[in-house]
């Protein structure tokens, strides 16, 4: 039986402050250089599991419309609730959030949330970089699984085309990956331990000296919108 987390009342809004914007950072250019026509130049891969919900909900909506990568969010959660969360998410923010309930294509754009029930996996449909969900990996204890998100887009992407945001949880999904992501030239951020509702996922990449960066999850926006020169 694997253990499901990071279910959340539906939270209270809060008003949000606007990013500025900044120059564009030189990682994300020569990502787009790398990136083949018809594809996103990049993907933010974010996982997270206890006390989520709350923290995605004041993250999610500062980024900017004109966001440059599609947006990954594996978050442990039950069938039946990823997607009315996908569709709260989507009446926040300025990108469009979807439920990854079917084989899609990824877009700059747009935020990605993996259907409970299954794990969410990138792979190559009609010539294009798809998320598509795919039966629970038994070797994975957490599902959706951070783990075998971060790595199926270890696949897709070169490592400098790949940002892990790694958020409150508990135990250990996707620390090893995220750990290997940034020894291979990527960039992770993990949530700090004052701000972080339970402090096991981020405080494991960090342990394993997987994180590039270390933060309150405030201000995790403003670094990714300054990595991406938004």
């Amino acid at each position: 039986m694997h253990r499901q987390l990071g279910v959340d009342d539906p939270p209270t809004m809060r008003d949000r402050p606007r990013v500025p914007a900044a120059p564009v950072a030189a990682f994300a250019r020569a990502a787009a250089i790398d990136s083949p026509p018809g594809d996103p130049p990049g993907l933010v891969v974010i996982g997270v599991s206890t006390g989520g919900p709350r923290v995605l909900e004041h993250l999610l909506p500062q980024l900017p419309a004109n966001f440059p990568w599609p947006v990954m969010v594996v978050q442990h959660m039950p069938p039946l609730f990823t997607g009315p969360f996908a569709q709260r998410l989507d009446q926040q923010c300025a990108l469009r959030v979807h439920e990854a309930a079917d084989t899609m294509p990824l877009r700059a754009g747009h935020i990605y949330v993996a259907r409970g029930g299954a794990d969410a996996v990138l792979k190559r449909h009609g010539g294009r970089i798809c998320v598509a969900p795919q039966p629970e990996d038994p070797d994975q204890f957490w599902h959706p699984s951070v783990e075998t998100m971060v790595r199926s887009a270890m696949r897709m992407f070169a490592p400098r085309a790949l940002i892990g945001v790694m958020l409150t949880g508990m135990g250990y999904d996707g620390a090893e990956a995220m750990a290997e992501l940034r020894r291979q030239g990527g960039r992770t951020v993990a949530e700090s331990e004052d701000s972080a509702v339970v402090w096991g996922m981020p405080g494991e990449l960090v342990r394993r000296d997987g994180a590039s960066q270390v933060a309150r999850h405030q201000e995790i926006p403003v670094i990714l919108n300054r990595w991406l020169g938004r």
